[in-house]
């Protein structure tokens, strides 16, 4: 079963009689889960981006930076739709004490209620980041915006590198070591900071 039909099928078993619950807390919710949800993304998509362009020398692609955001969606999804299932898992176990003892009653229901409001929200939110995983501006926005800071990253810490070897010009031993200060440099151990860079490996299509 392909990842897509997975997700397709955990969210129909997510689809219970629910208690009354907040709609707008939700709406609220889900907007500010896809937010945060979105500078996850665009920051696994930097890690990508630069871990291809040097720890596996390739070029820029932009389509295949767009496979990994539209995979990453989807873990993203699958992510709470399993928090969902988790909501629900708890929500059977209070009903099954609330029925043993009436003590409780009140309690019991206001916390069943909690519970079926978080449900909702997490099954919501991973409605809306499959919804985008077909949007292709939004997609399009993080690749760019995840290449940008991409960029950013290798600039600055070549730049940095730079700045020590001008720095060291003025040390007492600096012609003797120019020689080996050059090839450092020459080489930038570019291949270093992509292993360095936590990013996996181009993901496959779905």
């Amino acid at each position: 079963m392909s990842r897509r039909a997975r997700l397709g099928l955990l969210l129909r078993r997510n689809r219970l009689d629910l208690m009354p619950i907040d709609a707008a807390l939700v709406a609220r919710a889900v907007d500010e889960g896809v937010l945060i949800s979105k500078l996850a993304l665009t920051m696994a998509t930097k890690n990508f981006v630069i871990v291809e362009a040097l720890r596996e020398d390739r070029r820029f692609d932009s389509e295949s930076a767009r496979v990994f955001v539209r995979s990453e969606l989807i873990d993203l999804a699958l992510e709470q739709v399993s928090y969902a299932r988790r909501m629900r898992t708890q929500s059977a176990t209070l009903a099954a004490k609330k029925r043993k003892s009436g003590q409780q009653a009140e309690e019991a229901s206001e916390e069943l209620k909690l519970l079926t409001q978080r449900r909702v929200t997490y099954s919501a939110l991973a409605s809306e980041l499959t919804r985008l995983r077909g949007v292709p501006a939004f997609v399009d926005e993080v690749v760019e915006t995840a290449r940008d800071s991409a960029w950013q990253e290798v600039r600055g810490n070549v730049e940095e590198r730079l700045d020590r070897v001008a720095g060291s010009a003025t040390e007492p031993d600096y012609a003797q070591k120019r020689a080996g200060r050059m090839m450092a440099l020459r080489h930038i151990d570019l291949q270093a900071l992509g292993r360095n860079t936590k990013g996996r490996a181009a993901p496959k299509l779905r």
